[in-house]
């Protein structure tokens, strides 16, 4: 039998045996909104807002016909939202001051089409985000000539195409930056 069986929830925080409910971060309601009773389907995207999460939207999903009570509201997802409003937590940089170096993968260097793997690479590390999660895309880039930035809407998505790019192409420099504010992070990757 439990010591603290016939102990108010108040008294156990008081003496210290139960931990007090962890306040919720203002950022996480700033971004996501308070959990709501129906269904929230982007506009954009289609994309699911549901048992406090955003999915990805399934023709036959399981709880559209089970639950045909609950209420649908029709809105932006925040993904969708900061691409409408250039907003961004990852920013990848590319810069290709070179494109033929000695290595093992010298023929696709080389070649005129080297900035197609590049951005094939990336193209693929956005498929992979979106399908763990739909609020985790490549939101837009930009090709000037021997740069390419790349924006993502999860700071952690770019840390991981700037590792993917460095680890399939050696020869290259990585530098990741966090920034002093709250989510950005900066990666670089010389060529």
């Amino acid at each position: 039998m439990s010591q603290y069986q016939n102990v108010s929830k108040n008294q156990a925080v008081r003496r210290g045996s139960m931990a007090p409910r962890r306040k919720r971060a203002p950022k996480d309601e700033q971004e996501f909104g308070l959990a709501g009773s129906g269904y929230i389907i982007c506009s954009e995207c289609k994309s699911v807002f549901f048992d406090k999460s955003w999915h990805h939207m399934m023709d036959e999903d399981k709880h559209f016909s089970a639950e045909k009570d609950k209420k649908i509201k029709f809105a932006v997802c925040p993904a969708c939202e900061m691409l409408k409003t250039k907003t961004y937590e990852g920013e990848i940089i590319i810069s290709l001051k070179s494109q033929v170096q000695p290595s093992s993968r010298a023929q696709v260097e080389g070649s005129p089409n080297f900035k197609n793997y590049i951005l094939g690479a990336i193209k693929n590390s956005d498929e992979m985000a979106k399908e763990r999660d739909p609020m985790d895309r490549v939101l837009w880039t930009e090709d000037n000539g021997n740069e390419i930035k790349v924006y993502t809407s999860e700071n952690q998505l770019a840390v991981i195409i700037g590792k993917k790019l460095d680890s399939a192409f050696p020869g290259g420099k990585l530098k990741i930056e966090h920034s002093h504010g709250e989510d950005l992070i900066r990666v670089f990757w010389d060529r």
